[in-house]
């Protein structure tokens, strides 16, 4: 029996091969001690599922790194009867589920972002992943946190103030508040892209969305030499959503685009 794993920033999808059936659960902080690791683990994975003899896994995940991956590989091996255990990052997930083994740029943008060169086989030129603190351009969190930098800079029309206020039934200290007093700041600033979405059509939040996915763009794939002449492929829910925005500044570079939400299905093709 062979697993399929995709461990998000937000989201884990899994799936056994040869099987319909996706499964999606809260994802894993490789981050975390190994103990908490172990414990995520368990509630997301039937018992019976590491008893099954002759068992692979093959764990793609986001904060991939030589340390994450000796601790992932670590904690299956020590708990689990394994056959082999397999750890690579989400950003190989994402290029072998959009092109398979054709090469092209490939984009995540979801709660993070990334960006890397795929050459059919390995990816090459992948963005240094600098986290939210000095990175995620075009993510979740960097919309949402310009957003709310405009907010309470009161940049806003009094009609999108009122509106914003009204869907959070929060006044701008109680919003404030919660923002600092969240147990994750980096979700919790993230999850202000549903309003966004909510309100795509104000031209001030779409203005804000371009701006920041032109950022992105601008510091990452348009920086891949000869960049023009790629497909470029994304994954992750902003992109999903907010891909009109995206499909227009491609266009306006005559640059061939495929976009997906999540990378499970076509990832379970590729093995296929």
């Amino acid at each position: 029996m062979k697993i399929i794993i995709d461990n998000g920033g937000t989201k884990l999808d899994w799936a056994v091969l040869g099987s319909d059936i996706i499964y999606t659960s809260k994802s894993i902080n490789v981050f975390e001690t190994n103990e908490i690791v172990l414990d995520q683990i368990s509630n997301i994975f039937p018992v019976k599922i590491f008893k099954e003899k002759d068992l692979e896994i093959d764990f793609y995940t986001t904060g991939f790194n030589m340390h994450t991956e000796k601790k992932i590989k670590h904690i299956f091996q020590t708990y689990f009867n394994l056959s082999s255990i397999h750890v690579f990052s989400d950003m190989l997930a994402a290029s072998r589920a959009l092109f398979n083994q054709k090469n092209g740029i490939v984009c995540i943008l979801g709660t993070g972002s990334n960006c890397a060169y795929f050459d059919g086989h390995d990816n090459q030129n992948t963005t240094l992943s600098l986290g939210h603190l000095l990175g995620d351009e075009g993510s979740a969190y960097h919309l949402s946190r310009t957003f709310l930098i405009n907010y309470f800079q009161d940049n806003l029309s009094p009609d999108l103030k009122i509106k914003f206020e009204n869907s959070m039934q929060m006044d701008q200290d109680k919003i404030l508040s919660t923002i600092y007093m969240a147990s994750d700041h980096k979700f919790y600033i993230a999850s202000f892209s549903k309003f966004l979405k909510n309100n795509i059509e104000d031209p001030f939040i779409h203005q804000i969305i371009k701006d920041c996915f032109l950022i992105f763009f601008n510091n990452h794939p348009f920086k891949i030499p000869k960049f023009e002449t790629y497909r470029f492929g994304f994954v992750g829910s902003i992109a999903f959503h907010f891909q009109d925005i995206i499909i227009d500044i491609l266009s306006n570079k005559n640059i061939e685009y495929i976009i997906l939400k999540k990378p499970m299905d076509n990832l379970i093709k590729y093995y296929n």
